[in-house]
Order: structure tokens, then C-alpha cells, then sequence
């Protein structure tokens, strides 16, 4: 079954073949960022408005006709995809499969986050939010996080046993 497309606000990018939503305030670097990502080789779905819908209970995001190709950032202004990068760079729709949400601000230093969920027609994906001025490489950062949710192995459960283990051993 297929819904009717709702836009939203953000850039939808491919990453290794995984949708990953971008969203976040105008200016945050959103663009900015699908930019340096279409440099690493991954393809740009949508920048600016990302239209979602559902199909057979995938979320899919696409990118409105009037945008295709593009990528708009403040500084450079419209860049067509096809021509700078190559036509392989930019694709019409693709799944959805994260979201990585940019906001300034300061986060909580936690061994174990809360995760984050983003809910759409019912469908829930993991989220995290990332500061766009912290001085770790953005996508670096997605692409650590990327490979943390691929991986079942919870790091702060494996930290957490050996810690248990050290004081158990103290005692």
C-alpha cells in the first residue's frame, strides 16, 4: 500500500546503500554536509524538501520534481549533481532507513544514550543527534554510528561486564 507523500524539511542521502534522512534548523549545515558525503561517493536522494511515503511498510523518501539533481548550499549556491559530480551521484527516491537529526547543542556525556526513535505513519527508525560544531568530522561521525547499528554487539553492555568483573576481582 502506498500513502499519500508528505514533505519535510531535511536532505535524504544514500550512505553504502542506507537511506539516511538528515534533519535540522535552517543553516545547521545540512547541505553542507551531503556535500562533503557526495565527495566520499555516496548519492544525494533529495536536499532542502524530502517528500516521504510509505510503500509496502518502508518509509521512502523522494525528491520533488521541481529539485531534482540539485544540491543548494548558501555559499556555492544551486550546484547540478550530474554535472559536477556524475549522473550515478543523484538518484530519484530511495528507502529510508536512519535519521540523523543536527542541532547545537550540549549533550549529555553518557557511556549508554537513550535512543532515539523517529516515527513516521507508524513505522519507527533509530536516530541520534549530532552537534555540527563539534570538532570530530560529521561524516565520520555517521559513518561510526552507521557501523555501530549494523553491529548487534551493545559496546556499553561489554564495557559495563568488564567492569563489573574488575570489581568483583578487587573485592
Amino acid at each position: 500500500m502506498t500513502t499519500q507523500p508528505q514533505s519535510h524539511h531535511g536532505v535524504l542521502v544514500s550512505i553504502n546503500s542506507k537511506g539516511i534522512l538528515i534533519t535540522g534548523k535552517a543553516g545547521i549545515g545540512k547541505s553542507s554536509l551531503a556535500l562533503e558525503l557526495l565527495y566520499q561517493g555516496h548519492q544525494l536522494i533529495a536536499d532542502d524538501v524530502v517528500e516521504l511515503h510509505m510503500l509496502d511498510q518502508q518509509i521512502i523518501g523522494q525528491c520533488p520534481p521541481l529539485l531534482e539533481g540539485l544540491l543548494h548550499t548558501r555559499e556555492l549556491g544551486l550546484i547540478d549533481i550530474a554535472t559536477v559530480f556524475n549522473r550515478n551521484a543523484w538518484h530519484h527516491s530511495h528507502a529510508v532507513d536512519y535519521v540523523v537529526h543536527l542541532q547545537q547543542a550540549n549533550l549529555d556525556i553518557t557511556l549508554r544514550p537513550t535512543p532515539a526513535i523517529f516515527t513516521f505513519a507508524g513505522i519507527s527508525l533509530p536516530s541520534v543527534t549530532l552537534n555540527p560544531h563539534n570538532p570530530a568530522s560529521l561524516s565520520h561521525r555517521i559513518h561510526c554510528w552507521l557501523a555501530m547499528q549494523e553491529n548487534a554487539k551493545n559496546t556499553a553492555d561489554t564495557f559495563t561486564l568488564r567492569h563489573t568483573e574488575l570489581m568483583t576481582e578487587t573485592l
